[in-house]
């Protein structure tokens, strides 16, 4: 639980240094879902964490891909 704790946390930290490159909006919708994710996993069980760190990693996806377009529409 302490590993997942941590990538969550890590994700929030990532979100923060990209957030110049994102929409308001859709910034405020990831930070929002982050924090969700952490109040859930104190109580999760086994199964539910293995949901949380799926739902993580698809927040990464996102957040990856839209960094990633942006960089490359500003090359």
């Amino acid at each position: 639980m302490r590993k997942l704790k941590n990538q969550l946390q890590e994700l929030d930290e990532l979100l923060d240094l990209t957030h110049s490159q994102l929409n308001t909006e859709v910034q405020a919708a990831m930070k929002l879902k982050i924090d969700e994710l952490k109040r859930q996993v104190d109580q999760a069980d086994v199964p539910r964490q293995g949901q949380i760190a799926s739902e993580a990693l698809q927040l990464l996806s996102s957040l990856l891909s839209v960094v990633t377009n942006v960089m490359t529409l500003l090359k």
